[in-house]
């Protein structure tokens, strides 16, 4: 695949350059990060990845999509974290690329079809795919794919919304429905970084 980041300032070694991003390992970003970069640092939250971005002088990648939900309330996005950083982080490069494929998964013990799942465990940003499939299942919301892979595999949620190749690995879940959509990414770096350059 085409390097999304061929026309970026030659200091920039994507090889070789280091990128903080939202883990756990299996999430989206850290796909991206990996496939981009020569070495990707993890945090818990796209927030924390800015300032471990901050903190190391490294790059940070943050998903367009980043969606922070409190129940049926939203509390954070990637534009508020955009806003917040103004004065900090410098926007780099934007791209469009695919995520890992995704799916709908039920919990094989609690024995759900896709009209009878009660619940289901999911990242914000991937509302609109739990709207499409389990309209009428309860929300569950988690700060990554991983972690709602695993609260369904546990039996905490009838189903989820999770990345295919970790819902594989658990052995309670069975995958309903698949599909594969695109993200784009904010590629950030800290204004210390950019003077230094100069």
């Amino acid at each position: 695949m085409r390097n999304p980041l061929a026309g970026f300032p030659q200091e920039i070694n994507l090889g070789t350059a280091t990128v903080a991003t939202l883990g756990p390992v299996g999430t989206d970003a850290h796909a991206e990060a990996d496939r981009l970069f020569g070495k990707v640092l993890l945090a818990d939250s796209f927030n924390e990845a800015m300032d471990l971005g901050l903190a190391e002088g490294v790059l940070v990648l943050v998903a367009a999509g980043f969606l922070e939900r409190d129940d049926d309330k939203l509390v954070d996005s990637w534009v508020d974290i955009h806003f917040r950083n103004l004065d900090r982080m410098r926007l780099l490069a934007t791209w469009e690329s695919l995520t890992k494929p995704m799916c709908v998964a039920s919990n094989t013990a609690r024995g759900r079809s896709l009209k009878s799942m009660e619940t289901i465990a999911l990242h914000p940003a991937t509302e609109v795919f739990a709207r499409k499939f389990a309209p009428q299942a309860a929300r569950n919301y988690v700060s990554a794919k991983p972690i709602a892979a695993q609260r369904a595999n546990d039996g905490h949620t009838d189903g989820c919304i999770g990345s295919v190749d970790i819902v594989r690995e658990m052995p309670n879940l069975k995958i309903l429905n698949t599909w594969q959509p695109t993200m784009v990414w904010c590629l950030y770096e800290p204004y210390f970084l950019t003077n230094s350059n100069d």
